[in-house]
This record gives structure tokens, sequence and C-alpha cells, in this order.
């Protein structure tokens, strides 16, 4: 009786082995998937914030040349009307808008 015990012992440690090996194997691709979501997640944000960051950096610079080149082009300072506005200070309402804009188009 002894020697059925110990085969039946052996018979579920080796079926305890299998399954463990199994486990093992998706548990790893489990981990792998995992992994890859995370580089994923990175390569996304990145998508978002470079180009952001990159229009923060360069069109304000490549507006203003914009505004001289085509301010030169058709009339001179009525196309530079935001960089009067801005030395106009910010407390301004609508007809004070309104009178620089006439003043600059006499």
């Amino acid at each position: 009786m002894r020697s059925d015990t110990s085969v039946d012992i052996k018979e579920l440690l080796e079926e305890n082995i299998e399954l463990s090996k199994k486990v093992l194997i998706s548990s790893e691709k489990t981990r792998k998937y995992m992994r890859a979501s995370q580089i994923m997640g990175i390569v996304r944000l990145l998508i978002i914030l470079v180009p952001v960051i990159l229009a923060i950096l360069y069109i304000p610079p490549f507006l203003t040349k914009f505004s001289d080149t085509f301010g030169k082009l058709y009339g001179g300072e009525q196309f530079n009307i935001l960089e009067a506005l801005k030395g106009q200070g910010t407390n301004m309402n609508f007809d004070d808008v309104k009178s620089f804009l006439d003043k600059q188009t006499k």
C-alpha cells in the first residue's frame, strides 16, 4: 500500500510541475504585455506632448515674422494691431478698441 501512495504522490508532483510551468509561461506573457502597454503609453504621451511643446516654442516667432512680412506687403502698421493693443494696457473696453481701430484706418 505504501508504494501506491508514493506513486500517487509522484504523479501529483509531476502534474503540479506541469501546471506550474504553464502558469509561468502565462505569467511571462502577461508581464510582456504589461511592459509593452507601459511603453506604448509613454509613446502616446510623447506623440501628444512633443508637437505641443514644439508649437509653443516655434509658432510665436513664426507668426511674428509672418505678421511683419505681411504688414510690409500690404500697408504697414494696420496689420500690427495686436502689438499696438498690447501697448494700450489690459483694461480696454469696446469703445477704446473701436477708437483705436478708427485711428488705424484713417
